[in-house]
């Protein structure tokens, strides 16, 4: 896993790897909070993945191998809009499709914000145990995870590492594992992040208007693990329906906690490339 450092527009620079066939439809995948694009191993792995789609990942400003700026201001809305977009021209791709994870999903309401509806930037949105935007969080978070969250933003090297632990161990449902491999890989790269990118990528504002008013254009398929720990999937398949009514295909995945992508890659992956196939059978 090489890749690449794609300068963005305040100079911040972004982790980013493509791999699958050019030409193919472009599918974005972002992960979710202290994670990399080490989380998608088993997606950038997959032949049939490979073979039918271009494959592009890139680390979320403050993760991994990307730059991890201290300032607020570094942080904003926009700044992650423009990150998107910088990866995205890196590869000369445009009207991509988002594949994102947890806290990953609230990019794409950056990116509309930043850059407009008309016409679409992204073109259909898979959502794996995501959030729509982030202040969605708090209506659909169950109630034990804010106390773990607290600590991952602490300062203090000590309390840090055990949530890191204990919160790294809440992404797969209880009985199903991560290897020791792909653990020691995620909690590697976590540890390595600053406070500020900790903290601050938990806490920018959005503007979530650009998004709702394309809820019935922008083709959304939400994929979420029934024994997820931090996400209430009730509330969550009720908040995002609320939001997108019709537009929506939510599909959930029994067995499956926070991270069914890694969990049962083969069902996700499958319900991946069929949605691409979807969509580009309709724009084509």
């Amino acid at each position: 896993m090489s890749g690449q450092l794609v300068a963005s527009q305040d100079g911040t620079r972004i982790w980013a790897d493509a791999a699958g066939t050019p030409g193919k439809p472009p599918v974005v995948f972002i992960h979710g909070f202290l994670g990399s694009g080490m989380n998608w191993v088993k997606q950038f792995d997959d032949k049939q993945l490979l073979d039918n789609m271009y494959m592009i990942r890139y680390e979320t400003r403050g993760h991994g191998r990307s730059d991890q700026p201290e300032s607020e201001e570094a942080y904003v809305s926009a700044k992650h809009a423009e990150d998107f977009q910088a990866v995205c021209a890196s590869f000369n791709v445009t009207k991509t499709i988002v594949v994102s994870w947890s806290l990953g999903g609230v990019v794409v309401p950056d990116v509309l914000s930043r850059y407009g509806t008309s016409p679409l930037p992204v073109v259909g949105h898979v959502m794996i145990n995501a959030l729509g935007w982030i202040s969605m969080a708090r209506e659909i978070h169950k109630p034990n995870d804010a106390t773990g969250i607290s600590l991952i933003r602490s300062p203090h090297t000590s309390e840090f590492q055990n949530a890191l632990k204990d919160f790294i161990r809440t992404f797969v449902a209880p009985g199903n594992s991560i290897t020791f491999e792909d653990k020691s890989a995620w909690m590697g790269s976590a540890a390595g992040m600053n406070v500020a990118a900790r903290t601050l990528s938990l806490s920018r504002t959005q503007d979530e208007t650009a998004l709702l008013s394309v809820a019935n254009e922008l083709p959304i398929l939400c994929i979420q693990g029934t024994e997820d720990v931090l996400v209430d999937v009730e509330k969550h398949e009720k908040f995002m329906k609320k939001h997108f009514g019709d537009n929506l295909d939510y599909r959930r995945l029994p067995g499956a906690g926070h991270a069914p992508f890694y969990e049962l890659p083969e069902v996700v992956n499958l319900n991946i490339l069929q949605f691409v196939r979807r969509i580009h059978s309709s724009t084509s």
